[in-house]
């Protein structure tokens, strides 16, 4: 699956009827990812169905919401292994991410994912971020989560705080650290 198939959520997006069986998901899509966008508070990018998907798929097969955030220093250090000032530290905020039901089992939210960090990454030369959150609703996402190394920071039961270092990202993108 491209990366390149997922983009910026448009107003026609906001009628295809998604379903990922989570109301708030769905209802966040919906009624909210416009105005929040318009806001500044994030950005929402869409996985639609391509010519490439069958034509019983949804017209939105996923998506996912990216802003800014902060963390707690004492959270994070010991996942970036050195020494942090004790301020809080820039992150970037996967807030959403989520599939229809109708498009499980096709790695769509693996390829949701991979496309955040692909921006985050790109924003990183213009921007400090020392990793990605993600804040995991229950146990099925913290497993998901945690497929793709993110570690739980902090000991709230759920929604869980899970952390990527950035490192580790541009080490699984093959690119190289930012002087």
């Amino acid at each position: 699956m491209s990366p390149r198939v997922i983009r910026p959520l448009e107003l026609d997006d906001l009628q295809a009827d998604f379903q990922s069986g989570v109301h708030a998901l769905d209802d966040f899509l919906v009624r909210h990812a416009v105005t929040n966008e318009r806001a500044g508070i994030c950005r929402v990018y869409v996985r639609p169905r391509t010519d490439e998907d069958p034509p019983g798929l949804p017209a939105i097969l996923g998506y996912y919401t990216l802003s800014m955030a902060d963390v707690e220093a004492e959270h994070v250090a010991s996942a970036l292994r050195f020494r942090l000032p004790r301020y809080p530290m820039p992150v970037a905020l996967i807030g959403r991410l989520a599939v229809d039901r109708r498009a499980r089992g096709r790695r769509v939210g693996e390829a949701l994912l991979l496309d955040s960090l692909r921006r985050t990454l790109a924003a990183t030369a213009i921007v400090g971020c020392v990793g990605v959150v993600v804040d995991a609703k229950d146990a099925g996402a913290e497993g998901f989560y945690a497929k793709y190394d993110f570690a739980c920071v902090g000991s709230a039961a759920w929604p869980r705080r899970m952390f990527l270092p950035i490192g580790v990202v541009r080490d699984a993108f093959d690119e190289p650290a930012e002087p």
